[in-house]
């Protein structure tokens, strides 16, 4: 996925227009409760309430539940974006609304398939680590049926499950990161690497070393090596997996934020620059260095 295919209307805009940029935990006294489910993460509130702001991850870590994502507004009272559902699904207009002091979160279908839906989330801390989250699910009516309000909540305790498995992921490899930046704040190594004889290194695989404490990724491409961090430089995604395209641009995982392992610059500047490594050889032996 590249650059967003989404296109947002004067129409998408003026749906979001005078609605209110608190959670209104009234609102549900309107709602029919379809259900919840419970799901124990072993993360803390802060990796939890910095996954509920971001809108960008969705189309990139849940695949399955968005196709694709557009900003229509954001602030510290949450977002509002157009998003594309998988196989051709239709658009919809999401709102999530941030009740920061409570850990609590209120998403709500705008426009769209699901209209009127609305799902809210209280996020609390374990006693013995890690947070629990109730995920509740509000339907703008009542189902026609008991068996299909049934079907309505198994699918989404269904896609809620496979939600936060992916989530999960997430948010413990961002935990694992900023810990590893902290260390190697700590833990000065040193500043090159010498990573033996270049005609006995495999072309096809991504090779990891370490220069000043950080981890750093040395592949091949193009009849050249190339060297750089193997963390993304916007939220601390892995690089290790990612692929180089025929641009020669490295693609994150998280975001879908796009580097060209020639400067190291963000296709759409939307973060700083990839820190790339000086690379030679030396008696024939591939050598890394600090810029």
């Amino acid at each position: 996925m590249g650059v967003t295919a989404i296109e947002i209307s004067l129409g998408d805009r003026a749906a979001f227009d005078g609605r209110a940029n608190q959670v209104d935990h009234e609102s549900v006294q309107a709602l029919h409760y379809l259900g919840n489910y419970l799901r124990p993460l072993p993360v803390n509130l802060r990796r939890m309430m910095e996954n509920a702001h971001d809108w960008e991850h969705l189309p990139f870590v849940h695949p399955s539940s968005f196709a694709d994502i557009a900003l229509v507004e954001s602030g510290t009272w949450g977002w509002r974006c157009k998003t594309a559902l998988p196989n051709g699904g239709g658009e919809q207009l999401i709102e999530l609304l941030v009740d920061e002091p409570r850990h609590y979160w209120a998403t709500t279908v705008v426009e769209g398939p699901g209209q009127g839906t609305q799902i809210h989330t209280q996020a609390s801390a374990r006693d013995e680590g890690g947070i629990t989250v109730d995920v509740r699910f509000y339907a703008p009516q009542q189902p026609a049926s008991p068996e299909q309000g049934a079907m309505i909540l198994g699918y989404l305790q269904a896609q809620y499950a496979m939600l936060y498995d992916e989530d999960e992921a997430l948010m413990l490899g961002r935990q694992q990161a900023l810990d590893e930046r902290k260390a190697a704040v700590k833990d000065e190594g040193p500043m090159q690497v010498d990573l033996g004889p270049e005609v006995d290194l495999d072309r096809d695989r991504v090779h990891e070393a370490s220069i000043d404490g950080a981890r750093i990724l040395v592949r091949h491409i193009e009849r050249r090596w190339v060297a750089h961090a193997a963390r993304c430089p916007h939220a601390l995604g892995p690089l290790d997996e990612a692929e180089v395209d025929a641009q020669g641009r490295i693609t994150c995982p998280w975001h879908g934020y796009r580097f060209d392992l020639a400067t190291g610059e963000e296709a759409q500047s939307r973060c700083g620059a990839l820190a790339l490594y000086a690379v030679s050889l030396d008696g024939g032996n591939l050598v890394v260095r600090a810029r």
